[in-house]
């Protein structure tokens, strides 16, 4: 539509991860050196692990088209396996024949894998595995991939293996269970966002494969860019797509700070942004979500897909931007821990005060366990229309937050009027118990589509559940004959939080992190900036997460921000774990 506008030859600012578009950051150079490490080591895992819309995708893509002609590659796009259908995925890859019609016994699948192998090194090949997504994986498979790292000669290993994911998935990797496959691991890189020293490189590299030099945006339209997007690549494609239409309908060629607010209020829908009109709204959205080739009937669909990660979901969980004040970090994340709201259509019908930084959850506030006698032993026949059951599951979260809804919108979407997160996981009950906040399952039954279940307390050996507004008291087998270790968990950030904190940081959300390591005594007060995170609060901060059990990177992510909550005995919605 803007492509002869522009004088450009194809979209700038498409969000499909094409190499030929890739722009090198010195932190995606280092990203990228990490995978060609990985891919020239004689053994072990090599993890890269980054926020979603930071470019891990496209740096993949752009790995591949550089893979020597004497390595052979199997690439894993849908790690949501059991092991056997991983071993099968791995066959499929590399061109090993196994029977479809009577499945092999995981140690036949080995041997198969293990022949060939063994045929590629005599013939001076190597291999290796690319598993894209990699958060999905459970930890039974992962088990199993440390298992294949095994398969090796005298004098080096047959199969390299570079697992690519979200932050979780290094968390999965510091449960004690995995410890051994986390000791394999050769070389770790987390991926960041760009810093707003890249926007412009970003914007002219990008505008300069499609076809033309000209500053088309001008610096103060670049600087709000970075500002509402964080720096994460696939957000600033969104916004600057959305950008270039704008100003192509206003007839002008150079984009400004109007257009770039203008075209801020469909692409990211928060508060302070009013709406276009309704038809402008409608052709900007079609623009999107055809271009993904992916807009579903039913617009919550593509949050349950069983896919790990659809294109839909992406454009969905990523292009919100974080609200920032003169006190928040430059760069953020967003995929993991947005603020929450959501629509009440099952247990409530208007719309009440969210939290504020300055309430609390009292008692009264916290979900009791019901009597209800023996737990039930099966979910099965639960499960009805997805829609109302997802939107249930999150109200009953909400109100064990003690708050109420009446937004129209997906949960977990940005709102800067609250400051609820949405931690989403893979783990079992025993973690849930750990991080003893209430939470979202995603169950499955007999039927094709998910459905849903508020866990909102533990007592003894049993679970209480909520689902489309009935309880269920389930015992742990119960749920885990439905439920595959997909969770969301809702918890209370600290005030001007906007993404992990670490060394380097200022602003209230440090102070605050400050306040709760003195109160544990972890740390003595201090008369400098209270406001800084320097080398004595992140060694506090490590301290207290070997307490804790967590690993001491001196990090305060969402994990370590909850247990924090929980030592300082700060009002918060709980599970009540009583054992």
């Amino acid at each position: 539509m803007y492509l002869e506008h522009f004088g450009l030859n194809q979209k700038p600012f498409s969000i499909a991860p094409d190499p030929s578009f890739i722009y090198l950051s010195g932190k995606h150079r280092e990203a990228l050196a990490h995978l060609m490490y990985g891919l020239e080591s004689d053994g072990g895992f090599v993890l890269v692990t980054g926020e979603v819309g930071t470019g891990k995708t496209t740096l993949l893509r752009n790995l591949i088209a550089q893979v020597p002609d004497n390595q052979d590659v199997a690439f894993i796009l849908n790690p949501r396996l059991t092991v056997r259908e991983l071993l099968e995925s791995l066959c499929d890859e590399l061109s090993i024949d196994y029977p479809i019609e009577s499945p092999l016994s995981i140690k036949q699948y080995i041997d198969r894998l293990n022949r060939h192998l063994l045929h590629a090194h005599s013939r001076n090949r190597s291999t290796v595995m690319i598993i894209d997504e990699a958060q999905n994986l459970s930890p039974a498979v992962l088990e199993q991939i440390r298992l294949l790292t095994n398969l090796e000669t005298n004098e080096r290993k047959l199969l390299r293996i570079i697992l690519i994911g979200q932050p979780e998935l290094g968390e999965t990797l510091d449960r004690h269970e995995l410890r051994q496959l986390a000791q394999r691991i050769t070389a770790r890189y987390h991926l960041e966002a760009l810093d707003s020293d890249d926007i412009h490189a970003y914007i002219s590299h990008r505008m300069r494969i499609s076809g033309t030099s000209a500053e088309v945006f001008t610096r103060s339209a670049r600087r709000l860019i970075f500002r509402l997007t964080q720096g994460i690549p696939r957000l600033i494609n969104v916004l600057c797509d959305r950008c270039l239409l704008g100003a192509y309908v206003d007839g002008i060629h150079r984009v400004n700070r109007r257009i770039v607010s203008q075209a801020a209020r469909e692409a990211f829908p928060s508060k302070k942004f009013r709406r276009w009109p309704l038809a402008v709204s409608l052709g900007l959205a079609i623009a999107v979500f055809v271009s993904l080739a992916l807009a579903p009937s039913n617009p919550w669909s593509v949050v349950f897909s069983r896919s790990p990660l659809p294109l839909a979901e992406v454009a969905v969980r990523s292009i919100q931007p974080e609200t920032t004040s003169p006190n928040n970090d430059a760069s953020g994340s967003y995929a993991e821990t947005h603020i929450a709201t959501t629509e009440k259509t099952t247990l409530a019908t208007h719309a009440s005060k969210p939290i504020s930084n300055s309430e609390t959850v009292g008692e009264s506030d916290q979900v009791e366990t019901p009597d209800l006698g023996n737990a039930v032993v099966s979910l099965s026949g639960l499960s009805s229309n997805i829609d109302r059951g997802f939107r249930a599951a999150y109200d009953s979260v909400y109100l064990a937050w003690g708050m109420g809804s009446g937004s129209p919108r997906l949960p977990c979407e940005v709102d800067a009027q609250t400051i609820l997160r949405c931690l989403r996981g893979y783990g079992d009950l025993a973690e849930l118990e750990r991080l003893n906040r209430p939470a979202v399952l995603e169950l499955w039954d007999h039927a094709t589509d998910p459905f849903f279940a508020a866990l909102l307390s533990v007592s003894d050996t049993n679970y209480t559940l909520e689902i489309e507004g009935n309880v269920h008291v389930v015992s742990g087998p119960a749920i885990q004959q439905h439920w595959f270790g997909n969770y969301t968990v809702l918890w209370r950030a600290p005030p001007g939080f906007n993404r992990a904190i670490q060394l380097g940081h200022t602003g209230t959300h440090v102070e605050w992190l400050r306040e709760q390591l003195e109160s544990l005594v972890y740390l003595p007060p201090t008369n400098g900036d209270r406001a800084l995170f320097d080398h004595n609060l992140g060694d506090a901060l490590k301290q207290f997460q070997r307490s804790q059990q967590l690993r001491p990177d001196g990090i305060a992510g969402p994990n370590s921000l909850i247990r924090l909550h929980s030592s300082a005995d700060i009002p918060v919605a709980k599970l009540h774990v009583a054992r």
